[in-house]
C-alpha cells in the first residue's frame, strides 16, 4: 500500500524538476538572444568603421576661455559659441550615437530594403574631420565676442587627434579687456524729425556702465524707428539710423546715435492719411476685376464690394486709421491684426502710397483674400481609458464663416460614439458587473460674432485682437446600456476677448444646464441600494449661473522657462435664490431643485526648458467648491474627478478617493468625485529621435468632500488630515509625436495607496515586476492623444 504523503512528496519534487528544466531552458534561450544582440552590437559600435582611409570621424569641439570668467553671462556666452560651431558631430542618445550604428550596419543599398532604410531613414552617415572648417569657425568665434564687447578678442583652433580615426577641435578663446558704455549721445539737427529723434533718448534701452552689445545697439535703433512711425514718419526705417562707438577709452566706449546724412527727403517727413480702401473680395488670380466697382463710403473707409459679400460694419469696426489723422504704427499694425484675427479672410495685405500732387498724404489699400464661406469637416476619433473603457466617436461639422454678411462663424456639429467595456472585475459579492458598455448623441448649434454684442448697445475696443460674443444651444443624450439614460440641456453666452498676446479672458453671464434622466433599469434600481452616491450621476437638476476664466499661457519653442496660468469662477443659482422662494422640499425651477454653489479652480503650469532636447514641467491644480442654500455638494457635471490618462497616471480613471474611502462595491460603475481636488504633477520629457519622444513622470494628489457623508468614512477634507491622504504615482512614458497629432503611451504604478491604513500607505518595498498578480492589480497603460498638460 503506498504511502500518500511518499506520492504527495514525489509529485511535488517532480513538479519542482520540471520547473527546474524549464527555467534552465528559458536561461539558455535568454543567454542565446543576449549574446547574438551583444555580438550584433559590437559588429555595430565600431563607429569608424565607415570613416574614409586618410579622413577621421569628427566628434565635437571644445571651448576654452582664458582669462577671467563674466560673472552674469559666462554660460550664455559659452553656450552661444557652441551653437555657431560647425559641423555639428553626430547626434548621440543617452551617450551613444545609435543613428550612426545603424548606419554602419547596413551597405550601400541597391535598391528598396533593409540597407535602404539601415543608410537613408534610420541611420546617420559619420561627420568627418575633413568637412570641419577650423580657421572659419575661429573667425565666427572672435566676430561674436567683439559683438559683445570684448573688442581685442582672439580664438585659436587645436585639431585633438583621438586614437587613430577620431578627432575634434578645441577653440581657445582669448578675450581681454570687456568695452562697457561710458555715455550715450543723440546727435541731432533742429528739424521736427531731429527734435522726435531727441525725445526718444528718454527711456533708452543702452544702460551706462553696461557692457556693450550689439543686439543693444540693434535693438535700440528699432525702438527709436517705432517711436518715429508712430509720429508719422511712415518711410522712415532703422537702416536710416547710425551707431558711432568711440573706443579709444580704456575700456570704455561712448555710442553716438545719429540719422545718416543719405537719408531721402521721403523718410524726412510727418504724413497724414487721405483715403482708406477696402477689398473684401479680393483674388490674386483676378486681380483686375477684384479692383472693379465703385467704392461705397461708410464712416471713415471706402469699400469696393460689388456683391456685398460683406456688411460694411464688420469692415468699419476693424480699420483704425481715420482720414486726416496722422499716420501711426500702432493703427497700421491693429488693423492688419484685426483683419487677420476676424477668421474670414485666408490673405491680409496692405499698401500704402504718396497722394499724387499731395507729398504729404498717404492713400491705404487693404486687400482681403476670403476664405470659402461654406466647409465640412468630418472627425472619428478613438479612446482607450484606463477603467478598461474603449471606443470611438464621429463628428462632423458644418461651417458658414461669413453668416448673415457680417463675418459671424456659424457651427453646426452633430455627434454620436459609443464606449464598450473590455474587461470585468468581481464585485464584493463574487458577480461581474457589466452593463458599462454606453453611446451617446450630441447636437449642437453655435454662432460666434466677431465684437461684444450688447441686445442695447454696441461698443468697439482699441485691440489688435477680435472681441467675439459666442451664443451656443446643445443637446446631448447618454445611453449606457442596461443602466439608464440621460438628456441634456444647455444653453451658454459667452465674451471672449485677449487683453494681450498670453492673456485671455472668457466670461459667460449666461450658462444654463438642464440634467433630465428618463429611465433606470431595475439592474441599476438594485445598484443604488448597495451604492446610493451613484444616484448623483443621473440627478434630474437645472444649473442656472455663468462662470469666468482668465489664462495666461506665453509657451515658446526658444524660450526657456515658460508659463501656463489659468483659473476659473463658476457659480450658479445666485440671482435664483433670492426671486425664487423657498419651499418644504427646497427651491426648485419647473418642478425640478436647482444648483446653488460657488467653485474655484486653479491650473499652475511652469515649463524649464534644459536643452533642445529635455524639457521639465511642473503643475499644481487646484479646486475648492463650496455648495450652499439647496446644495449640499456640487452638481455631479460639476465636482472634480481624478485618475486617468491626464491626471494621477497610476489609477484608474475615477476609482481614487475621495479622502481615504475606498469603494469595493461598484469599481465598474467609477465615479468617486468631490468638492476639493489638491494634485501636483511633475514630468521630464526628452527627445529620442525622429517621432519618438520619452518621458518619465511622478504624480501627486487626491479630491476630498466638504461635508461629512456617512457612507464614505474618511472622505472629508481636513487641513490635519488632508496631506496623509495624498496618493502617488510614476511611471514612464513613450510619445509619438507626428506633428499633427500626438499619441500617447503611459505606463504607470502607485507608490502610495491612501485607502489603506495610515501606516501602511507607503507601497514602494511592494514594487516586484516580476510578478504578475502585481503587474495586474498595480501596472496601468494609458493611451491617449496629446500631452496631459
Amino acid at each position: 500500500m503506498l504511502n500518500p504523503r511518499r506520492k504527495k512528496k514525489g509529485s511535488a519534487i517532480r513538479k519542482l524538476s520540471a520547473r527546474n528544466k524549464m527555467i534552465r531552458r528559458n536561461r539558455y534561450i535568454s543567454s542565446t538572444v543576449i549574446t547574438a544582440l551583444f555580438a550584433l552590437c559590437i559588429s555595430a559600435c565600431s563607429t569608424t568603421k565607415t570613416v574614409p582611409e586618410n579622413d577621421r570621424l569628427y566628434t565635437g569641439t571644445n571651448i576654452k576661455w582664458e582669462g577671467k570668467k563674466p560673472r552674469r553671462d559666462y554660460g550664455t556666452l559659452i553656450a552661444e559659441m557652441s551653437n555657431r560651431t560647425r559641423p555639428k558631430p553626430n547626434r548621440k542618445f543617452a551617450g551613444m550615437p545609435i543613428r550612426l550604428w545603424l548606419y554602419n550596419l547596413g551597405k550601400e543599398p541597391k535598391g528598396k530594403g533593409l540597407n535602404y532604410l539601415l543608410r537613408r531613414k534610420w541611420g546617420e552617415p559619420p561627420v568627418l574631420l575633413s568637412s570641419a572648417k577650423p580657421d572659419y569657425t575661429a573667425t565666427v568665434l572672435e566676430q561674436y565676442l567683439v559683438d559683445n564687447g570684448f573688442f581685442q578678442a582672439a580664438v585659436a583652433s587645436e585639431i585633438k587627434y583621438q586614437g587613430k580615426k577620431k578627432a575634434s577641435i578645441t577653440y581657445t578663446a582669448t578675450p581681454n579687456t570687456r568695452y562697457r558704455i561710458k555715455s550715450v549721445t543723440y546727435e541731432t539737427d533742429s528739424t521736427e524729425l531731429g527734435k522726435a529723434i531727441a525725445a526718444a533718448q528718454e527711456g533708452s534701452s543702452l544702460r551706462l556702465r553696461r557692457p556693450f552689445r550689439l543686439d543693444s545697439v540693434v535693438a535700440e535703433r528699432n525702438r527709436v524707428h517705432e517711436i518715429l512711425k508712430e509720429q508719422g514718419y511712415y518711410y522712415f526705417t532703422a537702416d536710416h539710423l547710425l551707431v558711432e562707438v568711440d573706443s579709444t577709452n580704456k575700456g570704455m566706449v561712448d555710442l553716438y546715435l545719429k540719422m545718416k546724412d543719405e537719408t531721402p527727403l521721403a523718410a524726412r517727413k510727418q504724413y497724414r492719411m487721405k483715403n482708406i480702401t477696402v477689398y473684401p473680395n479680393y483674388s490674386l488670380d483676378n486681380d483686375s476685376l477684384s479692383r472693379r466697382g465703385r467704392p461705397v463710403q461708410y464712416q471713415h473707409i471706402r469699400i469696393v464690394d460689388s456683391t456685398n459679400k460683406f456688411r460694411p460694419s464688420v469692415l468699419g469696426r476693424s480699420v483704425f486709421l481715420k482720414p486726416d489723422s496722422l499716420y501711426t504704427l500702432s493703427a497700421h499694425n491693429v488693423t492688419l491684426r484685426r483683419l487677420t484675427d476676424l477668421g474670414t479672410f485666408k490673405f491680409v495685405k496692405g499698401q500704402f502710397r504718396q497722394v499724387r500732387g499731395d507729398s504729404s498724404k498717404l492713400n491705404a489699400s487693404f486687400f482681403l483674400t476670403p476664405y470659402p464661406r461654406r466647409s465640412l469637416s468630418a472627425e472619428l476619433r478613438g479612446t482607450s481609458k484606463s477603467n478598461n473603457f474603449v471606443g470611438s466617436e464621429v463628428r462632423i461639422t458644418s461651417r458658414n464663416r461669413n453668416w448673415l454678411h457680417a463675418a459671424n462663424l456659424l457651427e453646426i456639429t452633430l455627434s454620436g460614439g459609443m464606449e464598450w467595456q473590455v474587461g470585468g472585475r468581481q464585485t464584493a459579492n463574487n458577480t461581474t458587473l457589466r452593463g458599462g458598455n454606453s453611446y451617446n448623441l450630441k447636437a449642437e448649434a453655435a454662432v460666434t460674432i466677431p465684437r461684444f454684442w450688447q441686445p442695447l448697445f454696441n461698443f468697439n475696443v482699441r485691440t489688435p485682437y477680435v472681441p467675439r460674443t459666442r451664443i451656443s444651444l446643445s443637446y446631448e443624450l447618454f445611453s449606457r446600456s442596461q443602466l439608464y439614460n440621460l438628456n441634456a440641456y444647455s444653453f451658454q453666452f459667452q465674451y471672449i476677448w485677449r487683453q494681450t498676446q498670453y492673456l485671455e479672458h472668457k466670461w459667460s453671464p449666461v450658462a444654463i444646464t438642464y440634467v433630465l434622466p428618463t429611465s433606470t433599469t431595475p439592474g441599476y434600481d438594485s445598484i443604488l441600494k448597495n451604492d446610493p452616491s451613484q444616484r448623483a450621476a443621473i440627478e434630474k437638476q437645472f444649473i442656472l449661473g455663468g462662470n469666468y476664466s482668465i489664462t495666461y499661457n506665453n509657451q515658446s519653442e526658444n524660450r526657456e522657462h515658460s508659463f501656463y496660468l489659468n483659473g476659473d469662477l463658476d457659480y450658479s443659482g445666485n440671482l435664483a435664490g433670492l426671486v425664487i422662494p423657498k419651499k418644504d422640499s427646497g427651491r426648485t425651477l419647473l418642478g425640478a431643485p436647482f444648483a446653488q454653489y460657488v467653485r474655484l479652480t486653479g491650473d499652475i503650469r511652469h515649463y524649464w526648458k534644459f536643452t533642445r532636447r529635455l524639457t521639465w514641467v511642473n503643475r499644481l491644480y487646484a479646486g475648492f467648491g463650496i455648495p450652499y442654500g439647496n446644495s449640499t455638494t456640487l452638481p455631479f457635471v460639476k465636482q472634480y474627478f481624478i485618475g486617468g490618462s491626464s491626471s494621477l497616471r497610476g489609477f484608474r480613471a475615477r476609482t481614487l478617493g475621495p479622502g481615504s474611502y475606498k469603494d469595493t462595491t461598484s469599481q465598474f460603475l467609477a465615479n468617486e468625485a468631490g468638492d476639493i481636488r489638491l494634485e501636483y504633477n511633475s514630468e521630464l520629457r526628452a527627445r529620442l529621435t525622429g517621432i519618438f519622444n520619452a518621458a518619465l513622470f511622478l504624480d501627486a494628489g487626491n479630491i476630498w468632500l466638504k461635508q461629512d457623508v456617512p457612507t464614505k468614512p474618511g472622505s472629508k477634507f481636513k487641513a490635519k488630515s488632508f496631506g496623509n491622504q495624498i496618493a502617488v504615482d510614476a511611471g514612464v512614458g513613450l510619445r509619438i509625436d507626428a506633428s499633427i497629432i500626438v499619441v500617447r503611451l503611459d505606463l504607470a504604478f502607485p507608490l502610495r495607496k491612501p485607502w489603506l491604513p495610515s501606516d501602511e500607505r507607503w507601497v514602494i518595498k511592494d514594487i516586484n515586476f516580476g510578478d504578475p498578480d502585481w503587474r495586474r492589480e498595480n501596472l496601468i497603460l494609458n493611451i491617449a492623444i496629446g500631452y496631459p498638460f
